[in-house]
């Protein structure tokens, strides 16, 4: 299957190389496309900025209709998440037939009313799994259903799923889809990499 991940920055320098480090890139996403690419799926990545205006629709539209996903996932902090809001429900109302699923930060944290939004399901937590189980629930043609950490649109109301535990062992995670990162950032001379540790917020002082 066709996956697209939506990642959205505030601000840009370039809107063809919106991140200027490759310390920038989101690793929850990068995560989620290893798990993915390791089972045999295509994904790709689309950043997208409210400094870019109608230019973020003609990017959706382009590589939607070159790329064509079945499964879109976007994440966002808090104060991205009214725009990624905006942009899942031009999605919805241009692509119906498109599954769209969010998570990241401010949906883990504040997820009542995101299914109020054009959004199909919600993923609370980590995603890997959820989203690879989503995937191939999708790609046998059925409605999704009984996924851990998702909570899912029906008719008759939000299907609530229970959380699944943490991944304890994580070295049984492929390194983070690192690649689909690359014709986004602006690699200077004094480009910096990021290794995390741990999991979670990485400014946790706690963590």
């Amino acid at each position: 299957m066709n996956v697209l991940f939506v990642y959205s920055l505030q601000s840009i320098e370039s809107p063809e190389k919106p991140l200027s480090q490759p310390e920038e890139i989101n690793f929850g996403l990068s995560y989620i496309s290893a798990v993915l690419k390791q089972a045999g799926h295509q994904t790709r990545l689309v950043v997208l900025s409210r400094m870019l205006g109608e230019k973020n629709r003609e990017r959706l539209d382009w590589i939607i209709n070159q790329f064509k996903p079945q499964l879109i996932c976007l994440s966002a902090v808090s104060t991205e998440y009214p725009f990624i809001a905006t942009q899942a429900a031009y999605l919805k109302k241009c692509y119906p037939h498109i599954f769209l699923v969010t998570g990241g930060p401010h949906v883990s944290l504040n997820p009542s009313n995101i299914l109020d939004e054009a959004f199909d399901a919600l993923c609370i937590g980590e995603g890997e799994y959820p989203t690879l189980e989503l995937v191939g629930q999708l790609e046998q043609g059925l409605a999704p259903t009984g996924i851990a950490n998702l909570w899912i649109k029906k008719a008759d109301g939000i299907e609530k799923n229970s959380p699944r535990p943490f991944i304890d062992d994580l070295d049984s995670l492929p390194f983070p889809d690192r690649a689909m990162w690359s014709q986004w950032i602006d690699e200077g001379v004094e480009s910096r990499y990021s290794v995390l540790l741990a999991r979670g917020c990485p400014f946790n002082p706690l963590g």
